[in-house]
This record gives C-alpha cells, sequence and structure tokens, in this order.
C-alpha cells in the first residue's frame, strides 16, 4: 500500500452491487424471509423510472419518456403489487417512505396522490412515517410543492449539481438558472423539515473556484443537507472524462472545510447535514427495505433482489415491459442470498463508510470475532485512514476522503467476480 492510490474508484452506496445480483434458478419465495425479519423497522421505497430528460451522466435505472398511457399502467403494476405485497408484510413496522427515480415529481399532483393511496395499502402516510421524495428544478412547481407541504412529505432533495450553464452542458443536462433558482426559492418558501441539494465535482473543465461558486449559490437557498457527489464515467453513460483524482481531491476537500466552517456535520464522504441527527439510533447493514416498482431494490435479511439492473435505455424499457407483465409479485426472481460472510462485509462496508463508525460490541456480537483482528483494519491504521477507540472504529478526515477506495477493499472475491462478469 505504499504507491499513490486512486481515491474514487467507484461510489460504495451498498453492498453488495445490483451487478452481483444474478436470476434465481428458480423463483423465490418472500414468505419465509419475511418472517426473518417479522417486528423489525423498515422503509418503504417506490420506484418512479421516468425522466423528460436523461442526463449525461446518469446510470440509474430510468427511462427517458412522455407517454402518459404507458406511466398510468406502470402506476397501476405498482398498486396491483402493493396489494398482493401488503397482506404478507403486517409483521414489519414501517417508518420511513422514499419515492424516487427517475423524477417522481414527473407525475402529475392526482399520480401522486394515488401513489399516496398505494402507500396507505402498507399502512404507510408521510403522518407518521418520514417521507421523502426527489425531483428535479423543472418539475419543482408550486402546485406539486403544496401538495407535497400538505401531504407531509418531511424531505425534498432536488438535483442541481452546478449552477454555472457550461457545466451542466458539459454535463449534457438542460442549463436553466431561472428555472433553478425559482424552484430553490418554492422550496425555501415551504419550509419542509428537510431540504436536500445535489451537487457534483469533477466536471470536465470545472475548478476548485467554480466548484465553490455553485456550493455558494446553494446555501443562499438555506438546504440543511448537501450532497456532494464526484463525477464518475461509468459504463452506458453519456460522460466520456473529468477532472483527474487530484482536482476531484481538491474540490472535495474545499467543499468539506467550507461546510463545517458554515456549522455542517459530515456524516459520510457525500453527506453534511445542518440539522439535529439522530444518527446514533441507526444501526447500519442490516436494514429492511421492501421496494415496488421496477428497478426498486429489497433488503428482507440476507435476501436482495431486484429487476435486472441495467443502463441502456432499450433494455431498461424491456425490464419495465416485463415488469408490467408480472402476475406473481412474491417472489423474486433476480438477486443474491447472503451467506454470513457476506452479511459481515456488508455490515463492515455500511458501518465504516459513515460518521458513527464500527461498533466493535456489535460487530463481535453478530460474528464471534473482534474487529481488531481483522488484517484489512490494521492496514487502513497504518495509512491514518481509520482510528480505533475501546468503542468504535471509525474513519479519520482523510480517511473520509477515500471511502471510495476503501469500501472496495472489502468486496469479496466472489462478489468480484460477479460485478465484473455482468453482462448490461
Amino acid at each position: 500500500m505504499n504507491q499513490p492510490l486512486p481515491r474514487y474508484v467507484d461510489y460504495m452506496y451498498s453492498y453488495p452491487h445490483k451487478t452481483a445480483y444474478r436470476p434465481f434458478p428458480s423463483p423465490v419465495s418472500l414468505l419465509p424471509y419475511l418472517e426473518q425479519v417479522e417486528g423489525q423497522k423498515a422503509s418503504l421505497y417506490f420506484h418512479i423510472p421516468f425522466c423528460s430528460h436523461k442526463c449525461g451522466y446518469c446510470n440509474l435505472f430510468s427511462l427517458q419518456t412522455n407517454r402518459a398511457d404507458y406511466i398510468a399502467t406502470y402506476l397501476e403494476t405498482l398498486h396491483k403489487q402493493a396489494q398482493q405485497l401488503s397482506p404478507l408484510t403486517t409483521g414489519l413496522i414501517f417508518d420511513s417512505f422514499a419515492i424516487g427515480g427517475g423524477t417522481p415529481l414527473f407525475l402529475t399532483v392526482s399520480q401522486l396522490e394515488y401513489l399516496l393511496e398505494t402507500a396507505a395499502l402498507f399502512g404507510v402516510h408521510p403522518s407518521h412515517a418520514f417521507t421523502s421524495i426527489e425531483t428535479s428544478p423543472e418539475y419543482a412547481d408550486p402546485a406539486r410543492l403544496t401538495w407535497l407541504k400538505q401531504a407531509g412529505v418531511a424531505r425534498i432533495s432536488i438535483g442541481i449539481q452546478s449552477f454555472l450553464n457550461e457545466e451542466l452542458t458539459a454535463l449534457k443536462r438542460r442549463p436553466r438558472q431561472d428555472m433553478i433558482n425559482q424552484a430553490l426559492e418554492t422550496i425555501r418558501k415551504m419550509e419542509f423539515p428537510f431540504f436536500n441539494i445535489d451537487l457534483i465535482y469533477g466536471i470536465k473543465g470545472q475548478t476548485v473556484d467554480s466548484f465553490l461558486y455553485s456550493l455558494e449559490q446553494a446555501l443562499l437557498f438555506q438546504p440543511n443537507e448537501l450532497f456532494i457527489y464526484p463525477l464518475y464515467v461509468r459504463q452506458g453513460t453519456a460522460i466520456t472524462e473529468r477532472e483527474s483524482d487530484d482536482v476531484c481531491f481538491r474540490m472535495y476537500c474545499a467543499a468539506r472545510d467550507l461546510l463545517k466552517d458554515r456549522g455542517f456535520l459530515q456524516t459520510s464522504m457525500r453527506r453534511f447535514i445542518h440539522h439535529p441527527s439522530t444518527d446514533a439510533e441507526i444501526s447500519c447493514g442490516d436494514e429492511v427495505m421492501l421496494s415496488c416498482g421496477s428497478g426498486g431494490r429489497s433488503y428482507l435479511g440476507n435476501l436482495h433482489y431486484a429487476t435486472r439492473y441495467t443502463v441502456c435505455q432499450r433494455y431498461i424499457a424491456e425490464e419495465i415491459d416485463d415488469y408490467m407483465g408480472t402476475t406473481d409479485f412474491t417472489v423474486a426472481r433476480n438477486g443474491f442470498i447472503l451467506s454470513q460472510e457476506e452479511r459481515r462485509q456488508r455490515f463492515i462496508i455500511k458501518n465504516l463508510m459513515y460518521y458513527m463508525g464500527l461498533d466493535k460490541a456489535e460487530y463481535e456480537r453478530r460474528f464471534g470475532e473482534s474487529p481488531d483482528d481483522i488484517p484489512l483494519f490494521r492496514q487502513l491504521a497504518e495509512r491514518q485512514w481509520i482510528e480505533s477507540t475501546d468503542d468504535r472504529i471509525c474513519l479519520t478526515s482523510e480517511g473520509i476522503g477515500y471511502s471510495d477506495y476503501i469500501g472496495q477493499l472489502f468486496i469479496t472475491p466472489e462478489i468480484r467476480g460477479l460485478m465484473e462478469t455482468y453482462s448490461y
């Protein structure tokens, strides 16, 4: 570990990655896995895989379309899926609900109302389950936002990425500063309890100063959360180049220091918050999540499953068509069943990448060994990327900046092999 190392290998936000999923030899019933997690807190997630415009950097499962009938059929299918799954999930305690995409606010107000009716089948309503929704500037209009506020939605997350037209053009994103400012001002005035803005650094031609300009512009609208993402050149996207690792790291460090000076708490490499944190109550690595919709991912104990992941628009459309033709949603057809070893790696990755770090006693209780005995932790400590106390192992400030490199080190050979041989 003496040679210079890349800081930006790949984004680590879950484990195993969807590219490690494979079709099961035969459909896997969800019932025994739901029994495993009965009585646990859970998240409900609805995936809306539609956008009016596909941005150049996007490798999400989303389809560019404006076909009203197609979208309506999709929502009806999602409702049917909820009708089948909700009687089986009465043992779960849904305390959070998220609608992601795609661009969920691409939907009309009446369609959003229909989504809440669908969530109600699970006993979920924004009045008692923390509810978050994603949007983009062109759909953050007063009518939709007013409805969301009245419905009790707690968190709005909006992808801005940059406040400079030339950088948005480089991202193959529509540059409309007037629309961006209007959308942000409308959200600010609505006073949602949680207001997040996404920004990207590493855009070709971007500088430290231009990224800090965008960050300062974002702060004018008083968000209490900010996500800053390094740009990745990914398979299947329209972005072919970005700034070097060193330039990206200088942008990251400058933004991190500025946000800390403004009173933000850094909770991960990407996330900064300016509101009270309840994260001490979170145990990462074994969260339960049930997803509805094509492209949504579910975690039920050691069963992780989702529709097949792809990036190409034609293949995404085919997956959505297959989803809308599904008759039985009580089985999983594509996913991964985690061994105890893979659950251990997931627990390490999910906790270490977060500012609370890894609880040593909890790790030993789950896996029957001390994390201090893990050779990789000793190597990371030698680089001063982690620090260990009697109770926890946490990333240092420098280690947080290397999160996307460090997380990759914990991927097992089996998962790595599956990821590297995945056919998009």
